[in-house]
């Protein structure tokens, strides 16, 4: 399964252009047997190409192609199958077709990782998930059992688009950590926020990125939250200190679009304690961090300092 072909890591271990990343990630696909099977992406330009280098039979997933589109058509027509997000019967699904025969498996409001609907992320994540299923041999009723039974919690699946609602603010905890994923968890943001309550993001990148990927995430954070906290600690991976904090800020001063407050805190541990001082009833709180489970143990044990912040949301 190739998900996606996105720039992280970029500039490590002779690694400079998407390009050449793209040709790594092929070697998977290059080396699945004949009688095996390839799932990949319809939707990612160098994804889509990686089918010349698959031996076995390709299954396609995809957000917005239809079934008649010329290309997903020659793929049904020549026996191939498809996992497509379709509207059904007023109902947003995920449908697996062979050939021009479409099957129903599953609303995607009706799978909990998907927050309603609302991460979109998720639900081209679930996609890939039915088309590995299928090649596996899984019946479709279990597949769907599965997808309606897997939360997007800390247990299920720590770190990972975690939302919790043990406060008067509602926190999400996500080790989004590249652009792509910054900008997918972005989307979502609006329909996730309470009421007229803020977002505020704790932000940070690893140290070993270029510097223009440190950039750009201070550049799509200042279009995704109302208030930014910056941190750099634990993850400054020989930069010196403070220095992915000079360029997260740059780059969100630099933000032609977005007008949101900033501020930066080295450590993460302070990060998340400023966060939460701050968050007020109503409010939004994601954190991206890099020790998840200490972060998420701060979370849920955090109290706060005056009984006034535990109005209800």
């Amino acid at each position: 399964v190739v998900l996606n072909v996105s720039e992280d890591h970029l500039g490590l271990k002779g690694v400079d252009t998407l390009e050449e990343l793209a040709a790594i990630k092929a070697v998977v696909v290059s080396s699945v047997a004949k009688k095996g099977t390839t799932v990949l992406n319809f939707d990612d330009r160098l994804t889509r190409r990686m089918a010349r280098k698959a031996r076995s039979k390709v299954i396609w997933f995809s957000l917005t192609a239809k079934p008649d589109d010329p290309a997903m058509a020659a793929h049904l027509e020549a026996g191939g199958l498809a996992v497509l997000r379709a509207a059904i019967g007023g109902r947003d699904q995920i449908m697996l077709y062979r050939g021009r025969d479409g099957l129903p498996i599953i609303a995607t409001a009706n799978i909990p990782a998907t927050a309603g609907g609302a991460a979109s992320f998720n639900i081209a994540n679930a996609l890939a998930a039915v088309a590995a299923g299928t090649a596996l041999g899984v019946n479709v009723d279990i597949i769907a059992r599965a997808l309606g039974a897997f939360a997007s919690s800390f247990a299920d699946n720590p770190g990972r688009f975690n939302i919790i609602d043990d406060h008067p603010f509602r926190v999400i905890l996500d080790y989004a950590h590249n652009p792509a994923s910054l900008l997918a968890l972005g989307e979502s943001l609006p329909q996730l926020k309470l009421a007229s309550g803020r977002i505020i993001g704790m932000v940070s990148i690893p140290g070993d990125r270029r510097d223009s990927d440190i950039l750009e995430i201070g550049r799509i954070a200042a279009g995704a939250f109302d208030h930014i906290i910056f941190r750099e600690g634990p993850d400054g991976r020989g930069r010196p200190r403070g220095d992915v904090l000079r360029l997260l800020e740059t780059g969100a001063r630099n933000a032609s679009s977005g007008s949101a407050s900033f501020e930066s805190v080295l450590e993460e541990r302070d990060a998340v304690d400023h966060c939460l001082s701050i968050a007020r009833p109503g409010d939004l709180l994601v954190l991206f961090p890099t020790r998840v489970d200490d972060v998420y143990r701060q979370v849920r044990d955090y109290k706060p300092a005056s009984a006034d912040h535990h109005v209800s949301a």
